[in-house]
């Protein structure tokens, strides 16, 4: 016997919640790891980790106008990104933080909030262009605050790094797509979100990495 409608759609959206959470707590480790190699103490480490996990968030809002952002008004998103934070903090030199199931938290992150912030936009009455590349700043762009934070150059920038801009911007545009051809539906949402994850983790496996000038052979002075 199946569940009524309403409990689907209640499993449905905290199924949502739970990955989001997973998503920042991902986010805000890997802010905080990068903060223990920069030799941070742990107000930067927090501040790291914080940052990353809710800065693609925070650009969105102010880019689409809604504010105050769901950062300072969601009471979860902070104090999870704390806690992964601080996870990071008490974990230096004891024990070692997974990396692997790290990483797929952050793919599954990446494609969650590329589609989210695509889909906030919409919402907002920006066109379907205009919403692909809010749905692309909102899973990137706390990676870039953390890098430049961190004096480095964003890791998404940097050759021979793994494809993380191009899913991220191919999911937003998908899901603008969606909305556009009028095939708008949670279950095509998933499955874009899902094939976003899926290629940054194949990237991963495989080594993929955007074309640069070195592989072309050309003097670039």
């Amino acid at each position: 016997m199946g569940l009524p409608g309403g409990a689907v759609t209640r499993w449905i959206d905290v199924a949502h919640d739970v990955f989001v959470l997973a998503g920042v707590l991902a986010f805000a480790m890997s802010g905080a790891l990068q903060a223990v190699g920069r030799r941070m103490d742990v107000v930067g480490i927090c501040s790291l980790g914080v940052v990353t996990a809710v800065g693609g968030g925070i650009l969105r809002d102010l880019l689409i106008g809604a504010v105050p952002p769901a950062a300072l008004t969601d009471w979860t998103l902070v104090p999870v990104a704390l806690v992964g934070s601080l996870i990071v903090f008490w974990s230096h030199g004891r024990w070692t933080v997974p990396r692997r199931p790290m990483l797929v938290l952050d793919a599954v992150g990446l494609g969650l909030f590329c589609v989210e912030g695509t889909v906030q936009a919409l919402g907002f009455g920006l066109n379907p262009y205009a919403s692909a590349v809010v749905g692309m700043l909102t899973g990137v762009g706390g990676g870039v605050i953390r890098d430049v934070l961190a004096g480095q150059i964003p890791s998404v920038f940097r050759h021979g790094s793994r494809l993380y801009v191009i899913p991220a911007l191919a999911g937003g545009g998908i899901t603008a797509a969606l909305w556009s051809a009028g095939h708008f539906s949670l279950l095509a949402l998933l499955a874009v979100a899902a094939t976003v994850s899926a290629i940054r983790i194949a990237s991963l496996r495989f080594r993929w990495r955007a074309a640069s000038p070195r592989d072309l052979d050309l003097d670039v002075g």
